[in-house]
């Protein structure tokens, strides 16, 4: 298998099995998504362990997104989860934590899995490289309608697409959990940031910007 086969089933899947009875040709072409196989998260919000909540992370997006890197983002979003496992902070509190996974595992990918793709004959421009390690990082943003968000996203120099693919990347990991409140609240903020809403937000912040420029 090489990285395009492996994003060509991760667009076309039906189904979680379509992927994981290729898990051990994925690992092959990267090792490193060995650590996820069979491993139990502990956590209220987790019904499938690592590997399987990637996979259905995947599986979650819609088949239509144009950037390829989107949906190998979304299997590697949480591969440096099991580095990152600790205890709840809270007295009482017996379910395992995750805290600062999301940047852990945008140093693994950048770190350890893009330079031995690159080493095995991959090709991954850099502005892939670039656009894959802003969607792990970034998976786990907490966030709201307000315009703040957007502007943030922006100035981390995201593109208005990259953001909204971003969003969908979120959705799919929501739904890909038990649905407690919070991670609902989640799946449904991210899924009107997806679409017309952050483009209404987009084209404020351009004529703000556009009436300062006028002032100057």
């Amino acid at each position: 298998m090489n990285i395009s086969e492996l994003i060509l089933l991760l667009k076309n899947a039906q189904n979680a099995a379509e992927i994981d009875r290729k898990r051990e040709d994925i690992a092959v072409l990267i090792p490193k998504v060995r650590i996820m196989f069979d491993y139990n998260q502990r956590n209220r919000a987790h019904q499938y362990d690592l590997w399987m909540h990637c996979v259905h992370t995947a599986l979650g997006l819609k088949k239509d997104i144009a950037d390829d890197m989107l949906y190998l983002g979304a299997l590697l979003h949480d591969i440096g989860k099991p580095d990152c496992q600790t205890n709840g902070k809270r007295p009482g509190d017996l379910e395992k934590h995750y805290y600062g996974h999301p940047k852990h595992s945008m140093e693994i990918v950048r770190d350890e899995i893009i330079p031995d793709l690159l080493q095995k004959g991959e090709v991954l421009t850099e502005d892939e490289q670039r656009r894959l390690l802003y969607y792990v990082e970034h998976h786990d943003d907490r966030m709201g309608l307000e315009i703040k968000f957007l502007k943030e996203h922006l100035e981390l120099g995201a593109s208005l697409t990259e953001f909204q693919n971003l969003m969908h990347l979120e959705v799919a990991d929501a739904l890909a959990h038990v649905q407690i409140p919070i991670v609902a609240q989640r799946a449904k903020n991210c899924e009107i940031l997806a679409g017309e809403y952050s483009l209404r937000q987009y084209e404020l912040l351009m004529e703000e910007g556009e009436s300062k420029e006028a002032f100057k």
